[in-house]
């Protein structure tokens, strides 16, 4: 394939990554088994409402990792008794940072041997039917040649590069609320230290991968645009590692979660995206490289460091 990507959609480029790294498109299976790490800390009333909305579902088990201090919050896994999803295992003192608590999960559901290990955060809360439509994603991708590595229901149309039929393919998708196939679960648990981006490099990632313009501009106090170098949470490398392994995030359309703690407006975060943007098609602009920027499919990154 030509480094020359003007005639090509993102579709196509994600194909080519994925015939670079050998990957292919897999549909869930009956006898597949997913766990979901839940990570707590205090906030009880958020912790609640967290696991009452996943327990309107079945079909998973939950990991619930517990930091926090309070007595009332440590002893909630005791007391909230689960009547569809399955609890089978209480973590307690799961602390040092959310990205330790993060690793915690990842690795302890990858080595009970789980075909999907996903990632809840207690300030998520779902609509019924949400684990369903949740597998469904990577059915969908699979059905258009894209192999789904991460999916999510919690769904920003800020985040969001195409929208396709019920899904969307993003360009970012945070640890709150994602659900990774096993083999991108372990791209990312071994590369976590490696996913460190700031804005300025994650818009440089994506111009240079696909030649689209996030747009994640702020301005100086002249009213200059101005990219932001200061460095992002580690999860917003997820799907830039993602791609450079073969493997697409996406979200459902509409979204089905809302997250209590950063609703839209927050930094980075807009709107959920509704139920008419199905279909609605690439939703920014094709950019242009400067003459000393050309494009490459095979290392977007502006530094040329072989982090990825």
């Amino acid at each position: 394939m030509s480094d020359s990507i003007e005639a090509l959609t993102v579709v196509d480029i994600i194909r080519f990554l994925q015939t670079k790294a050998g990957t292919v498109c897999r549909w869930p299976q009956r006898s597949d088994r997913v766990g979901f790490a839940l990570s707590s800390k205090d906030r009880v009333s958020f912790t609640r409402q967290t696991i009452e909305a996943m327990d309107a579902d079945s079909g998973f088990d939950i990991i619930w990792n517990d930091g926090s201090n309070g007595p009332e919050a440590q002893a909630l896994p005791k007391k909230f008794h689960f009547q569809n999803a399955r609890l089978v295992e209480v973590n307690y003192h799961v602390r040092g940072g959310p990205d330790r608590c993060i690793c915690f999960g990842l690795e302890r559901l990858l080595n009970l041997g789980y075909d999907y290990v996903g990632l809840i955060e207690n300030a998520i809360v779902m609509r019924p039917g949400w684990f369903h439509r949740l597998m469904n994603l990577f059915e969908l991708a699979a059905a258009d040649g894209i192999v789904c590595g991460a999916a999510t229901i919690r769904s920003y149309e800020g985040r969001v590069l195409e929208h396709r039929s019920g899904y969307s393919i993003n360009w970012g998708t945070g640890a709150g609320m994602i659900l990774f196939s096993r083999p991108a679960a372990e791209v990312i648990l071994h590369q976590y230290s490696k996913l460190g981006m700031s804005t300025a490099s994650l818009m440089r990632f994506y111009s240079r991968l696909f030649r689209i313009d996030l747009g994640l501009h702020t301005h100086d106090r002249t009213g200059e645009c101005v990219h932001q170098e200061a460095p992002l949470t580690l999860d917003w490398g997820y799907t830039p590692m993602l791609f450079m392994h073969g493997y697409t995030s996406v979200g459902s359309i509409p979204s089905l979660a809302r997250d209590l703690e950063f609703p839209p407006g927050h930094y980075l975060l807009n709107d959920y995206v509704q139920p008419e943007r199905s279909n609605a098609g690439l939703i920014r602009r094709r950019c242009t490289l400067p003459l000393d920027q050309p494009p490459s499919l095979l290392d977007p990154r502006a530094d040329g460091r072989s982090r990825f």
